[in-house]
């Protein structure tokens, strides 16, 4: 098993522990709320009261470019705007959630048909469920690439979603008239020569609506794994039909801007969890994010 792989089994380990979830005040994960308390189980991280004020703050009027980087200010609005959320997962993507949610409030039509790619637990997917948007979930449930199994617990706990329980693209018609696909801290894990085709099935998919394709990638800046995270980040820009120039760009932004957002020491050690610290040790990781056209 590959150090990235350890890496990751370690930190869905660690979110999903119900005791270290009890300690650090958090709800238990997957429970379908009472009545009067949203249609989903995304209830726990934004409550209903708290819904409608997201399409206020962000509706048609969040400006997001073609390559751009997580930041400590996003990450701040977050946290007053969506507080549930932005403390969810212990680790960065309390960061691109919230970034996501605000991505499509501010970008795609309420309303529309979006797509996420691998969403594990569709928190993203059940918040936007919930503001009037018809979610279709994409993700095997098979726990390939250490991810989750609980395939029948989130079709309960989130009855507003679609979940097509296969890898993308899948082999299942998925309809039309979606008007964008998203990810979340995925493609970082699809082999690289599968990129190129997974890339063009989303747009494929969103072309009829001149739709968008949005993504939070996860970027190992420095430490180990850093030259294969910048080889599949720029095979997945070109697929995408964003510029190099512009990737480039970004990256020598962020290693210089104190607002970048970093993975903080405590989530790495958390994510370390029995493994000694030479064989896991501290990485420099960002989120770099993408939205294309078809």
């Amino acid at each position: 098993m590959s150090l990235d792989s350890v890496a990751r089994k370690v930190r869905d380990r660690a979110a999903r522990s119900p005791r270290i979830r009890r300690l650090a005040g958090k709800p238990p994960r997957y429970e379908v709320p009472p009545a009067g308390h949203g249609s989903n189980a995304s209830a726990w991280t934004i409550g209903e009261e708290s819904t409608w004020p997201i399409l206020d703050v962000y509706g048609g009027s969040f400006e997001v470019p073609p390559i751009s980087y997580g930041t400590v200010r996003d990450f701040a609005d977050s946290t007053e705007n969506m507080p549930g959320l932005a403390g969810a997962n212990f680790d960065m993507k309390d960061m691109q959630r919230c970034w996501m949610v605000k991505a499509i409030v501010g970008n795609v039509p309420r309303g529309a048909r979006i797509l996420e790619i691998g969403a594990g637990e569709p928190l993203v997917a059940g918040v936007l469920a919930r503001l009037g948007y018809e979610p279709t979930v994409v993700d095997p449930y098979d726990g390939s690439g250490n991810g989750p199994r609980e395939y029948e617990a989130f079709k309960q706990a989130y009855p507003d979603v679609r979940f097509i329980r296969e890898q993308f693209p899948p082999r299942e018609d998925p309809g039309d008239g979606f008007a964008a696909v998203y990810s979340i801290s995925v493609l970082e894990h699809v082999p690289l020569e599968a990129i190129d085709g997974l890339i063009a099935a989303a747009r494929e998919l969103i072309a009829p609506q001149d739709g968008l394709s949005i993504h939070a990638v996860d970027h190992v800046l420095a430490g180990w794994g850093a030259d294969s995270h910048l080889e599949k980040l720029e095979r997945i820009v070109a697929a995408s039909g964003l510029p190099a120039e512009q990737l480039a760009a970004a990256i020598a932004r962020l290693e210089v801007d104190p607002e970048t957002y970093f993975v903080s020491a405590e989530a790495h050690n958390r994510w370390r969890g029995g493994l000694d610290y030479d064989s896991y040790a501290m990485r420099r990781i960002v989120s770099v994010n993408l939205l294309a056209g078809p």
